[in-house]
């Protein structure tokens, strides 16, 4: 089979990394430093935390900071309002008990200190401490992605309102959280795309690849456009729905068990 290169893209919320890692019996204290190698039990805490940070003169500083199990980190952020440009730094970090310090950031360009918590990071003040008061929460960065969706079989069961006859094998779709890959089929060819998921519910869908089969509906283009809308998903009783906004579900699946 041949491999063929196929666009898809999501309305862009905020730009981000996406990296994921599960660990057992995690000591919550324990993050890696270049000084301290990193063993199997730490906390979960590789992957991309992204979120909105206050700013003084726009409307919000849209921050992903990716943090990697060799002590290296890649921040970006953009200027809500005021610039489109993506701004991306990478350095590495040193541990602080449960802190971390980011090298390379500059004075007026933000604290260097952040803290890791089970699932988020909260940035610290330039002394290291928590940020108090009403905006408080607004200095947290949410990890990427959502346990209850992903690294399982969705059997497609409806598109854009219509059912879809189907099976777990011949119409689906898997969220592989490892390499941030969504892995689907509506029929005919295997699709390969790039995902992240932020917030839990906010869904992004970017390039990737499609074998070559001559289908016998358009049931795929169908499955792709929809994709292609998608901004946000949400999950109920073993099921998935893949939404535009709050319109009506785009796509609908079924959890295969």
């Amino acid at each position: 089979m041949y491999l063929n290169l196929i666009k898809t893209t999501s309305a862009l919320v905020v730009t981000s990394f996406m990296i994921s890692c599960s660990t057992k019996n995690a000591n919550q204290n324990d993050v890696p430093s270049a000084e301290n190698p990193i063993s199997q039990n730490v906390l979960d805490w590789k992957g991309a935390y992204s979120g909105i940070m206050p700013c003084a003169d726009c409307d919000g500083i849209a921050t992903e900071l990716q943090l990697n199990s060799d002590s290296t980190y890649t921040l970006t952020t953009i200027y809500l309002g005021k610039d489109t440009t993506a701004h991306t730094l990478t350095g590495t970090f040193k541990r602080e008990g449960n802190n971390i310090k980011l090298s390379g950031i500059k004075e007026g360009e933000g604290s260097d200190k952040f803290k890791v918590e089970e699932h988020q990071i909260k940035q610290l003040d330039s002394e290291g401490n928590e940020i108090q008061g009403a905006m408080a929460s607004n200095y947290i960065l949410v990890k990427n992605g959502n346990p209850e969706v992903e690294d399982k079989r969705w059997q497609l069961t409806e598109i854009n309102g219509k059912p879809v006859n189907g099976s777990a094998e011949t119409h689906y779709l898997i969220f592989h959280s490892a390499d941030g890959k969504l892995e689907a089929k509506a029929n005919c060819n295997m699709l390969q795309l790039n995902y992240k998921i932020k917030n839990q519910f906010k869904l992004e869908i970017s390039d990737g690849l499609s074998t070559l089969m001559a289908c016998p509906d358009n049931l795929e283009q169908e499955f792709l456009a929809a994709l292609h809308e998608a901004d946000n998903l949400t999950t109920g009783d073993s099921t998935l729905s893949i939404n535009k906004g709050r319109m009506a579900p785009l796509l609908l699946f079924k959890r295969v068990k």
